[in-house]
């Protein structure tokens, strides 16, 4: 909808009948009388005008922009029941704005915020000044508050003059307050100024302005209040225009007691006492004004904390905030965030804005972290980093998060998207930056390597979907906005940028970024915009726009088969899907504007000579290219730099396999990789014989490389989830542990070497305590008997592994102590492997303890509900245990997390993604049609066809499998 629709259409005239008998909660009664020769005269005005109006109508044409024009109106009954469904106001007054987003006329400049939290009795007192201009004449404005009361308000103008307020309506669906006028008009290109003051409650939702706690190492109890306000809880604080586009200045003022401390996008620049009437021992805390930024980075933090602070070289202040207690593991954090913030400094070419950059660990926080301008907020697991106790994984993990949200201050902060159709715009590029910038710190990290495995495969995963949906995607309603922030907007984001790059080189993309940044700082953008700078860049060599609109305006992703007939290769493409389609079905796929055809940059090579890289481009269309007659085969997309899937004929396949098991170094580790995903994924869609993927995986026994071996165990669990039922079970774990036999050798239990093998490591002996391997089951339990009753300690990267064996094949003594070690633990990655741990036991009693203990906030955190279903719906015992657990206590979690959370969402899909029996289906299927499952619509349509895919892959596979296993262990028996 364009700016013009929105300001007119949304506009209702008129009001209901009894809406003329009632008036807002927030204005005075009043009386109006009129005499009967007035009545008289007034009747014939609007007779009069009613009159010009039906001419007007009936000799306009219809506009251009119009969606209706030339349409027959909709029959009478239909009107009806419009006029019913208006908006009523609090009051019972029609809402006179019908359109969940505010009209674009209205501009906010400057916010001047006040905010007292009082973190006892948990209630808020704010007033917020706003100023803000007109471009075009009104009588109304319409903003936002969700769960504010506002006790006064006050409209003035340019010159301080008080501009009379006719009514104050609130309609709580959309969030929205309109305000207009009693007599004069908001004048065109006016400036005015709306003051509000209102009182809230801090929430106890991990959204908006909240409350959170820590136990110190004292064992006291202490309280913070901290906001998060992506992407709508910015009005759930204080009365705002709440969209992504309104950008504005804010000048903010914090009430705290004297041992707090106020922290806020900007520095302090004065503090003083409160006055007596405020109460004894208050001070104020005046900040800083802002530069112009969206609502929704808005952040404040009222906190006892203490800080860690180190310079970056143009010398602007970083710090990162924590309780005393785990103020030592927040240096880690400090050093790279400076670090990280001078690499992206030179990269984008800008400058950093702020005078100041604050990180801060916070207790209870729904997300990794959140990019707030000058004051990004963390779970404490994402940022508080213990050099002996943070394995390595937990190491790298607070890398990524750190450079995602630094990047983030010129992505998505200096420029910000228009809306949240473009949400992909920040949350992409920055999933995509944060390996650069990891990759500066900590180069012997292999991070992008490592990128087809973070991005790459899980976003093909859940984009091979029927389910899916676009990069750029419409969201209409704000309800809808949660559900986009999955591994499309981030991960497949991420991807497709990776694989510009791969055609456009890091030189055009580190340019046209530069005047992206440049071109629109502290203002919006969208996608076309950021197409616009690369083709410039690139000196028009590309049509970027015409090429990446293929890959954000349609879901999905090609299928490239390669065909061969002499020495001529055809490459054809075809969107990927892993759901059977039938000629009914393809019906209901949602329409593409490019019916499934991309522009695919095709990179390959030979056998016969792996360091020439050949590039076609498949202009949506199909290619054919010539190789020597003596090639055996092609390796399509090269390091799966595109995000494309390549099937071979069978006999490329048998001579790959071949080479891979001869000599498997011929191919590059994220070639070796790409291989052993294409091949899993295309036997899930039925396009290839579950035997090519177990022929390939017999290389295994030579691989030591960590990204290869981390996609295969990512598919050999998902295999095992499915065949855990079947009478094959037992050959397939055996045929596992004979797999990983050599690389356990390898690896060993000494946890030293370089990042990628502590990495292997950890990961090949959790899968051999998994299929039950004697020697690392016996091994791992020895350790953790010596933990539990000697008190030795446990190398970081081996407890996962430890605490694991020792629950799995424990029992409850076992368990109880680790659960003990949870509760006590302050050091937030170990509390997140002890975690883990718990839900590998094998009593269902002690799972189904786990499970209510959950929904205990003083036992596991909220945060942490969604890791706890995990651990249990992967383990066997759990599976069924989670799921009644979800469907028993689902109006608590609502309650707990709020219908339109992204934790509802993941709930969903973990609880049930390997269910894989017609009854599972259908069970999932009625439960939930009886069920209010809100912004999760989406995830229940993609969890209910993964089962569908889950019992295709059962039915059409495991006969298959068991007899290539017969065989196969039957050779190699020793």
């Amino acid at each position: 909808m364009s700016e013009q629709d929105v300001d007119d259409v949304a506009f209702l005239t008129g009001d209901s009948n009894t809406g003329l008998h009632k008036r807002s909660i927030y204005e005075h009664n009043g009386v109006a009388v009129c005499s009967q020769k007035r009545a008289l005269c007034i009747a014939t005005i609007v007779f009069a005008v009613l009159f010009a109006i039906s001419l007007i109508i009936a000799f306009a044409g219809p506009q251009n922009d119009c969606p209706c024009a030339g349409e027959k109106p909709a029959n009478l009954e239909a009107e009806e029941d419009k006029e019913s469904s208006k908006p009523l106001a609090t009051n019972g007054e029609v809402f006179p704005w019908n359109n969940v987003r505010l009209p674009t006329f209205a501009h906010p400049t400057r916010y001047n915020i006040t905010i007292h939290p009082n973190l006892t009795t948990l209630e808020i007192k704010g007033q917020v000044t706003i100023e803000f201009y007109v471009d075009k004449e009104t009588n109304f404005i319409v903003f936002h508050s969700k769960n504010l009361t506002i006790s006064e308000k006050m409209v003035q103008d340019r010159k301080g003059h008080r501009l009379k307020v006719a009514k104050l309506l609130e309609y709580p669906k959309h969030q929205q307050l309109y305000l207009e006028l009693e007599e004069s008009k908001f004048r065109k290109r006016g400036n005015y100024t709306v003051h509000l003051r209102f009182v809230s409650k801090l929430s106890s939702e991990l959204e908006g302005f909240y409350l959170s706690s820590y136990i110190t190492a004292d064992g006291e109890k202490r309280y913070l209040a901290t906001t998060h306000f992506e992407p709508t809880y910015a009005r759930s604080a204080f009365p705002c225009f709440d969209e992504p586009q309104f950008k504005a200045k804010f000048k903010m003022s914090i009430f705290r007691d004297r041992f707090h401390i106020a922290l806020c996008n900007m520095p302090v620049v004065n503090t003083e006492d409160a006055g007596f009437y405020m109460g004894t021992g208050l001070l104020r805390d005046d900040f800083q004004e802002s530069v112009e930024m969206s609502t929704y980075l808005v952040a404040f933090v009222v906190c006892d904390y203490e800080r860690v602070s180190e310079m970056t070289r143009r010398n602007v202040s970083v710090s990162v905030y924590a309780a005393k207690s785990m103020l030592p593991q927040a240096q880690y954090a400090v050093s790279i965030a400076a670090r990280i913030m001078d690499y992206f400094e030179l990269f984008f070419g800008v400058h950093y804005p702020l005078p100041k950059q604050d990180l801060i660990a916070i207790p209870d926080f729904a997300a990794g972290a959140m990019e707030n301008w000058g004051l990004i907020t963390y779970r404490e697991t994402s940022i508080l980093y213990d050099p002996v106790e943070t394995s390595t994984i937990a190491h790298q993990w607070i890398a990524i998060v750190i450079a995602h949200e630094l990047a983030h201050q010129w992505f998505g902060n200096l420029v910000t998207m228009k809306w949240w159709n473009d949400l992909w715009l920040n949350e992409g590029a920055a999933s995509f930056l944060e390996h650069k910038g990891v990759n500066h710190v900590s180069p012997q990290w292999g991070m992008m390597d490592q990128f087809i495995l973070e991005k790459t495969q899980p976003a093909l995963r859940l984009d091979a979907l029927v389910s899916s949906h676009p990069i750029s995607v419409p969201v209409k309603d704000p309800s809808e906005i949660e559900a986009i922030f999955d591994a499309i907007s981030y991960s497949k984001g991420a991807s497709i940028l990776y694989m510009l790059e791969s055609f456009l080189c890091e030189d055009v993309m580190k340019r046209g970024l530069n005047d992206y940044l440049n071109s629109h700082s502290y203002q919006n953008a969208d996608t076309n915009d950021l197409w616009a700078v690369f083709t410039k860049h690139s000196n028009h060599t590309f049509d970027v726009k015409a090429i990446m609109d293929t890959w954000t305006q349609q879901m999905g992703f090609p299928l490239i088969t390669i065909s061969r007939e002499g020495n001529i290769i055809t490459a054809t493409q075809k969107r990927l899907l892993l759901s059977p389609v039938d000629n009914e079905t393809e019906l209901l796929l949602p329409k593409s504007p490019f019916n499934y055809k991309w522009y695919v940059p095709l990179s390959y090579y030979t056998d016969k000579e792996p360091q020439n890289v050949h590039n076609v481009w498949m202009n949506m269309t199909d290619v054919t290219f010539e190789i020597p007659t003596d090639v055996e085969f092609i390796k399509g997309n090269i390091n799966q730099t595109g995000f494309y899937r390549v099937a071979y004929p069978e006999e490329m396949w048998t001579s790959i396999i071949s080479t891979l098991i001869n000599n498997h170094t011929k191919f590059s580790p994220a070639d070796r990789a790409n291989l052993i995903d294409d091949a899993f994924t295309l036997c899930k869609a039925g396009i290839l014989n579950a035997t090519i993927p177990l022929e390939l995986s017999v290389y295994l026994l030579n691989e030591r490389d960590f990204v290869p071996w981390s996609t295969a165990l990512e598919h050999f669990s998902s295999w095992a989830s499915k065949l855990s039922e079947s009478s094959g079970y037992k050959r397939y774990l055996k045929f596992i542990k004979r797999l990983i036999g050599p690389v356990i050798r390898y690896v060993n239990w000494k946890d030293d070497g370089p990042h990628l093998r502590k990495l292997l490591r950890s990961n090949i002996l959790h899968c051999g305590v998994w299929v039950n391997l004697e020697d690392v089951v016996k091994s791992a339990h020895d350790l953790f008997n010596d933990w539990m009753l000697k008190g030795k300690s446990i190398s970081s990267n081996l407890k996962e592994v430890v605490y694991s064996a020792g629950i799995k094949y424990g029992g409850e003594k076992e368990w109880n102590y680790c659960w003990e070690a949870y509760q006590k633990s302050q050091i937030p990655s170990e509390r997140r492997i002890l975690l883990n741990a718990l839900g590998q036991a094998t009593d269902p009693w002690l799972l189904q303890r786990y499970l209510l203990a959950s929904l205990d906030r003083d036992k596991v955190r909220p945060q942490d509900v969604e890791g706890v279903f995990a651990v249990v719906s992967r383990n066997q015992e759990g599976k069924l245990l989670a799921w009644r657990h979800l469907k028993a206590y689902w109006s608590k979690m609502q309650a707990m997390f709020g219908n339109g959370t992204f934790t509802l969402s993941g709930l969903i899909s973990i609880v049930t993604s390997d269910f894989s029996t017609e009854y599972d289906y259908q069970e999932v299927s009625e439960y939930f049609k009886n069920v209010d499952v809100g912004g999760s619509q989406r995830a229940l349509e993609q969890s209910l066809e993964t089962i569908k895919l889950n019992i295709h892959w059962v039915n059409e596979n495991v006969e298959t499998i068991n007899q290539w296993l017969i065989n196969y262990l039957n050779e190699h028996a020793s």
